[in-house]
């Protein structure tokens, strides 16, 4: 098993994946009485939106930190070292999946059309992520490699440009989001435009970490207060304004809801807590066994549970077998894909 560098992390992709894959099945998940009043009260468990922004922000954050510590040892950064990182640890595994689905569209199990197959190939899925279910789950990721595509160059340009680029992502993200809802266009909540902050302030985070964890853990338990008041809210604001025609649109569509600026540093003072505060159940439940295993598989759970999850193919009684198929292909995509291409990956390591 690798070792993460940090703790908690795997824990915190681990609760990520769990709310994409709960809410891809939570109109078979609220069947379960048990789960019904869950999902209620504890709207987030079911929110995958926002587990893909956990994703996010603990991606600019890792990466971020690595090429902070390469550029301290070693005076720079190596740009092909980087993306030849990135290559192994995303693309194997992606493509893998993709020559799964090459295979099921041959024999007209699923169908994906030429425009969509395009875009999935070439990473510019969040242009037309919703043509098709089996490839839409793609948009997260042609987001990241977007990204990463300009950060190594930014980076290599000097602190000073590296925080204006930073702070002009998290300005600029909230008024795509005022424009998308308003002009009703389609730059929707699954592209670049109004996704892009959450990579942008767990980058923001790398850079200055110490200072944010002195003054979060200064005051630890009023931000924990504050994350966990808004996560459990977040979830009804956006109704109970529609009902009650509260006017808080305003607020919550740039700042609000699953992928808006709170929620997104809220999920900071979350990942903050988790890496330095180790003396509480919150730590010891992140790091568990369990937790850190599905966090090790995340990535290919991410990638196989959109199949498994449709109802076009499997209808609407597969559970609970479409969770044992994931596990499945997960376990397979993992160990004969991912981990001997995350291998060769850390040759390339600092």
């Amino acid at each position: 098993m690798r070792k993460e560098i940090y703790p908690s992390l795997n824990g915190l992709r681990a609760l990520s994946i769990i709310f994409v894959i709960f809410s891809h099945l939570k109109s078979e998940l609220l069947n379960v009485p048990i789960l019904s009043e869950l999902f209620y009260y504890i709207g987030f468990l079911s929110d995958g939106q926002l587990g893909v922004n956990v994703f996010f922000v603990i991606s600019g954050f890792l990466i971020t930190i690595l090429l902070l510590k390469e550029e301290k040892s070693h005076g720079k950064i190596s740009l092909k070292k980087f993306y030849l990182r990135r290559f192994f640890r995303i693309f194997p595994a992606y493509y893998f999946l993709l020559l799964v689905y090459a295979v099921l569209s041959f024999f007209s199990i699923i169908n994906i059309s030429t425009i969509s197959w395009l875009t999935a190939v070439t990473y510019t899925k969040y242009f037309n992520w919703n043509l098709d279910w089996f490839t839409a789950h793609a948009w997260s990721l042609s987001i990241e490699e977007h990204f990463y595509l300009m950060w190594p160059f930014i980076f290599l340009l000097g602190k000073k440009l590296r925080l204006f680029f930073l702070i002009g992502i998290i300005t600029i993200c909230p008024v795509f989001r005022v424009y998308g809802a308003i002009n009703d266009t389609w730059m929707d909540g699954l592209t670049i435009f109004q996704r892009l902050d959450s990579i942008a302030l767990g980058c923001l985070v790398a850079i200055y970490y110490q200072n944010i964890c002195n003054l979060i853990l200064r005051y630890k338990m009023q931000f924990i207060i504050l994350a966990i008041t808004w996560t459990l809210i977040f979830p009804h604001l956006t109704p109970l304004n529609i009902k009650y025609s509260l006017h808080l649109g305003w607020f919550t569509v740039p700042f609000g809801g699953s992928i808006g600026t709170v929620t997104n540093l809220s999920i900071v003072i979350f990942l903050i807590y988790s890496l330095n505060v180790k003396s509480n159940y919150f730590y010891s439940f992140l790091n568990s066994k369990p937790l850190n295993y599905i966090g090790l598989l995340s990535y290919s759970i991410y990638l196989w549970q959109q199949i498994f999850t449709s109802s076009l193919m499997f209808g609407k009684k597969m559970f609970p077998y479409n969770l044992i198929f994931i596990t499945i292909c997960s376990l397979i995509s993992y160990y004969l894909i991912e981990k001997p291409f995350l291998k060769l990956k850390d040759k390339f390591s600092v």
